[in-house]
């Protein structure tokens, strides 16, 4: 099973895929959204690596296609966008209800 949508293009897949296992996070975002740049934040705060695929530096097709591998025909699209240990995190608030728990730092101990 993909954790990618089943609508998600095969080729964005094995780009999205190959982000993830370069790095601990990966952030789907616009540059113009606070609700991003604050979760940049939490994972730096946290030494959390990551990367990140703004949205709107994309040209409209690889934007629309790596829209579709995240949130498949949900028409709710929203930034950001977190996947953690190569897994669908979700939003800022469930990214940010880690970094309370203290368990975002935790979770790094789990990877080898």
């Amino acid at each position: 099973m993909s954790i990618f949508s089943d609508i998600c293009k095969e080729e964005y897949a094995q780009i999205l895929m190959g982000r993830l296992e370069k790095t601990r996070a990966l952030v789907i975002s616009t540059t113009v959204c606070p609700a991003c740049t604050k979760a940049k934040n939490i994972l730096d705060r946290n030494e959390v690596e990551y990367r990140e695929i703004s949205l709107d530096l994309l040209n409209q097709n690889d934007s629309v296609e790596v829209g579709n591998c995240v949130y498949g025909n949900n028409p709710r699209r929203y930034v950001p966008y977190i996947y953690l240990d190569k897994k669908p995190l979700g939003g800022y608030a469930e990214l940010f209800d880690l970094h309370q728990k203290g368990t975002l730092k935790a979770a790094e101990a789990t990877i080898a």
